[in-house]
């Protein structure tokens, strides 16, 4: 409902202060999380061929796995926190 009158008021040029901030700091958090997401998917698999290289030992290599999935899994719950926050404003 919520995205609705927001589609129907920009298409009217209309625009209210207050929610064109809330608007563009989602936008903004929205865009970080992701970014952040794909650094730490890149790390992951830069930890992966570095083991597979040889060049990382099998408990580095679990360490920093570990280390890099709970921050992945604090990335995924934030955006599903965020989506939820959206979802109960509406």
């Amino acid at each position: 409902m919520f995205l609705i009158d927001d589609i129907l008021l920009r298409a009217a040029g209309v625009s209210i202060p207050g929610y064109d901030l809330i608007w563009t700091l989602e936008r903004i958090d929205e865009f970080a999380c992701r970014t952040m997401g794909d650094q730490i998917r890149d790390r992951i698999k830069e930890n992966a061929m570095l083991f597979e290289l040889g060049e990382r030992s099998l408990k580095e290599f679990n360490a920093r796995n570990r280390t890099l999935v709970c921050q992945m899994r604090a990335i995924e719950r934030r955006m599903q926190g965020s989506d939820t926050i959206i979802k109960t404003m509406g």
